[in-house]
């Protein structure tokens, strides 16, 4: 075993075919881009991702095992048979979830794009080899991502459903869970990618940019909005009998007709839903290669063309003109407009924006789906308990994430050597530029989110109510923008960023706690304080201190110390001194 592992060493450290190293080159810098400072700081944070869906199986196989445990004991099959076919529905959905979440925020990636075709063009390269590359890698870091997301889970299912009901030779069963939800994946995957393709050949030059974040905004959207009903797939065991005429637009339930066929079942629904499934699979694969070759040679004409075009003026933004009004200070107006209009180029950092943004409407719309779906459910115009609590969350869970959104956004740097003017200015006019930071907030997170999330809470609380609501989550916002600003020492997009400096299961934990303190119990608080006036008054009263006291911390603590440039490593990682991971 030793030898051979060297053997594969030493012949991966060899130079092989054009194809070869271009997908070598391609799949290594799957993640790599102007966020980062130097190739391959992504791969702690991409690694941790891959461990946490290796490691979901863990939590999976307690829930499921001690529910099979129960149901062997029933005296009937039926709600053992029900349960394995809601489950395996489950695997099988989720993994299309997992692989159309990893797709959208690949999304600009799924073609090569104008910085490869600049950084290959001097190279003896076929157009056809890098477009065949670029896929080659594509499909083996997607394949990747399928396998941390299936096989665990496909292992799993099977081990906890073993007892007296379970008819199906394991190997099989494992088999089957594995096939079904890899190929759901798979057609997810190229779904998306025809997609994209179709985008960049009928979409006019000047628009597309805007158009391909629309759809890879409303894609993410879309996706956060279902990972409840995802979750609450396992719970639906009584309806797998049902056979409806409308299972063939549910491309989940194509799969889960494969898994009943390869599992033995010989009844015809589940064999027409398997043939949709391979049809589906099939037609997808070829459409790929189809839209592959009518891209490769129009794509990089696009896009040098694209460049070329959007190298023009711009007019300045609405935002910029409104900060005209009310910053008087020129520098802090000229950091203001400086953010405002790097967002308004850079189609990455607005992603990033809507991921989170993404994350917040799917949390309210879970909200208030959860509570149409609730029994009692009198409608919106007449507010009970609940759906007062929903409508005060939903501008708490807004601004948390549209502030953590533009916290991690204000990292990520555009044009990291064009921070010189910052750094020449940055001892005299410190606090100017910090001040123009604190003002994009207000005018870019915090007073939109108040004014958005202003006419549901009239519409649902009424308008006196629905005004004191507004009010009570201002402050809140405003206090958390001071507490966030206490942390960025920077000017947005001018520093390096070193991603990976905290576990992702550890970023994960902190969000959910956040989430726990500022949206949930600051919410139960504001409704029970709404039903006296007394008491709403002495929490505005609370609220407006802890903002006068959060911005007098800030202002006290943003005087010490300067503007950070670069972003290091912690001291006790810079004293191994390691290079790299």
């Amino acid at each position: 075993m030793r030898n051979t592992l060297e053997h594969l060493r030493n012949w991966l450290q060899e130079t092989h075919s054009t194809g070869f190293e271009l997908s070598r080159f391609f799949l290594l810098h799957s993640f790599d881009g102007d966020f980062v400072s130097a190739p391959g700081q992504w791969r702690p944070v991409t690694f941790g991702v891959i461990a946490i869906l290796l490691s979901s199986c863990l939590v999976f196989a307690q829930v499921f095992s001690g529910k099979y445990m129960i149901l062997n004991w029933r005296p009937s099959v039926e709600p053992f048979r029900r349960a394995v076919l809601a489950d395996t529905l489950f695997l099988i959905t989720l993994a299309m979830f997992v692989i159309g979440l990893f797709t959208s925020f690949q999304w600009a990636s799924l073609f090569p794009g104008l910085r490869d075709y600049l950084a290959l063009a001097s190279l003896p390269i076929r157009l056809r080899e890098l477009f065949m590359a670029k896929f080659a890698a594509l499909l083996a870091f997607t394949g990747v991502f399928i396998g941390a997301t299936t096989l665990p889970l496909s292992v799993m299912l099977p081990t906890a459903m073993s007892g007296r009901y379970a008819t199906t030779n394991y190997g099989v069963e494992v088999a089957a869970i594995l096939v079904s939800s890899s190929l759901g994946a798979l057609f997810v995957f190229f779904s998306l990618v025809v997609v994209q393709g179709v985008l960049l050949n009928i979409i006019p030059i000047r628009q597309f940019t805007r158009v391909s974040l629309v759809v890879q905004g409303l894609l993410l959207t879309v996706l956060m909005c279902a990972l409840p009903f995802v979750f609450s797939i396992p719970g639906m065991d009584r309806l797998m009998d049902n056979r409806p005429d409308w299972a063939v637009w549910i491309p989940p339930l194509w799969f889960l007709g494969l898994h009943q066929v390869m599992v033995g079942a010989v009844e015809p629904y589940a064999n027409r839903l398997a043939a949709l499934s391979l049809a589906a699979v099939g037609i997808s694969a070829v459409a790929v290669l189809l839209t592959y070759t009518w891209s490769y040679r129009r794509h990089r004409i696009r896009l040098m063309e694209s460049a070329v075009i959007g190298s023009g003026k711009t007019r300045p933004g609405w935002l910029t003109t409104f900060a005209a009004w009310i910053i008087p200070d020129s520098r802090k107006l000229a950091v203001f407009s400086f953010i405002a209009k790097t967002l308004s180029r850079n189609q990455q950092h607005r992603l990033v924006l809507t991921a989170f943004a993404g994350l917040a409407v799917a949390m309210i719309f879970e909200s208030f789906i959860s509570l149409a779906l609730s029994r009692g459910f009198r409608g919106f115009s007449a507010p009970s308990p609940a759906l007062r609590l929903a409508a005060i969350s939903a501008p708490l869970a807004l601004s948390l994430f549209m502030l953590a959104g533009f916290r991690y956004l204000f990292r990520l740097p555009v044009e990291l050597r064009a921070n010189w003017p910052f750094r020449v200015n940055e001892e005299a006019f410190r606090r100017a530029f910090l001040g123009g930071v604190k003002w994009f907030l207000i005018c870019g997170a915090v007073l939109p989110v108040a004014a958005l999330t202003l006419p549901l809470e009239m519409y649902i609380l009424g308008w006196r109510a629905g005004l004191s609501v507004t009010l009570l989550c201002l402050l809140p916002s405003l206090a958390l923008m001071e507490l966030l600003l206490m942390q960025i020492k920077r000017i947005p997009f001018t520093s390096s960023y070193l991603p990976g400096q905290r576990p992702v299961i550890e970023t994960v934990m902190l969000y959910g706690v956040a989430l726990f303190l500022y949206v949930s119990v600051l919410a139960s608080l504001m409704t029970w304080c709404l039903e006296k006036h007394s008491l709403t008054l002495g929490l505005t009263a609370i609220l407006i201190a802890i903002w006068m006291i959060a911005r007098k911390v800030r202002r006290k603590f943003g005087e010490e110390g300067r503007i950070e440039f670069d972003e290091l490593p912690e001291p006790v990682v810079m004293a191994l001194d390691i290079d790299r991971d």
